[in-house]
């Protein structure tokens, strides 16, 4: 069999469900760092020195569950839900408590200038920082899922397990809370 990097991710899910681990491989290798960085952001509210744990966890439950996986979805919006689930009981069981210790900005930066770099750089981390201490769990979800993951709010409603409808009402709150937080962080030098 060829290594599957050519085919799509609900090919490579259904090749997986028959018990081929190759297909799998491929599919945690394209989705491995995204899962890690969300998982990092959103368990690094809770409990940062664990999100490569959880990641690892939710890519052996997504193994598991592989059977499961229907391919009316993007394979990605599964993958992400049940990220989002480990994650979750994790804090639960952990007795959550908050840390605001985010690492990393979400989109990489690319600039000429490496002073001006460093400062889209800092004004990122602030911005998931400022996201993470201020929205609810369910708002921040909705804010990366949306914006750095560029989910449909059908694809975020997935994951969330809330009405589409839901999730729109859910970004709408998170981006009027974000607003006067950004602006003071855009006139931040």
């Amino acid at each position: 069999m060829a290594d599957g990097a050519d085919l799509d991710d609900a090919e490579l899910a259904r090749r997986a469900a028959t018990g081929c681990r190759d297909s799998f491989a491929t599919l945690a290798m394209r989705y491995q760092v995204r899962i890690v960085h969300y998982v990092r952001q959103l368990a690094g509210r809770a409990d940062r020195g664990n999100a490569d744990d959880i990641a690892q966890e939710a890519f052996v439950r997504a193994w598991r569950a592989i059977g499961s996986y229907d391919s009316r979805w993007a394979f990605s919006t599964w993958l992400f839900t049940i990220a989002r689930r480990v994650c979750l009981n994790h804090a639960r069981s952990a007795r959550r408590r908050r840390v605001r210790d985010t690492a990393g900005a979400s989109a990489a930066v690319t600039v000429a200038d490496p002073s001006r770099a460093a400062v889209a750089l800092e004004r990122a981390t602030r911005l998931w920082d400022v996201a993470a201490a201020e929205l609810s769990e369910p708002q921040f979800s909705a804010v990366w899922l949306r914006y750095v993951e560029a989910k449909s709010p059908g694809e975020v409603a997935v994951v969330l397990g809330k009405p589409e409808a839901t999730v729109k009402v859910i970004l709408f709150r998170a981006r009027r809370r974000l607003e006067p937080l950004v602006r003071d962080l855009l006139d931040w030098e």
